[in-house]
């Protein structure tokens, strides 16, 4: 399997408690961010993974308005009015796949 982003072949096997490497599936948008989720599955190492999801609390920090970052995504989520919910999947999607696209 190949990482999306960076194109690095994923051979470790994730094992919990164990080993935290190996291949992530990252929901766009955010599978959190719908009640019935309905989006694309992208196969990402664990690495590519963890800085899109770095990319994605700045955004929503950024939306919220928030004062101090917050770096919890669920609970910027919950502070949110639905205008802002909606912004946030339509920019978190967007930018999830320009993101996806640079290499």
């Amino acid at each position: 399997m190949k990482c999306e982003k960076c194109e690095r072949d994923i051979t470790e096997q994730w094992e919990n408690n164990i080993t935290y490497k190996g291949e992530e599936e990252h929901h766009n948008p955010p599978q959190f961010m719908l009640d019935n989720w309905r989006g694309t599955l992208h196969n990402l190492c664990v690495d590519c993974h963890d800085d899109l999801h770095k990319e994605i609390i700045k955004i929503l920090n950024k939306i919220l308005g928030t004062l101090k970052f917050c770096n919890s995504e669920y609970w910027v989520w919950r502070k949110m009015s639905q205008q802002q919910k909606a912004q946030s999947i339509n920019e978190t999607t967007k930018f999830t796949n320009e993101w996806l696209e640079t290499k």
